[in-house]
């Protein structure tokens, strides 16, 4: 669980600069699933309190 949770870290990482440096007709693809992906491991790592603690 500890490299979900640091995967879900790495991907909060991601910003809108760095999903315009690759072609633009994939953009809105790559950012639908990172977003995805994010809100997966979320709900994942929140049944497993003592590894995710959101801040939010």
């Amino acid at each position: 669980m500890e490299n979900l949770l640091q995967l879900l870290t790495d991907l909060e990482c991601i910003s809108l600069a760095d999903i315009s440096e690759i072609p633009e007709d994939s953009q809105h693809i790559i950012a639908e699933n990172l977003e995805q992906l994010q809100d997966d491991l979320r709900a994942l790592l929140q049944d497993q309190p003592s590894v995710y603690s959101p801040s939010t």
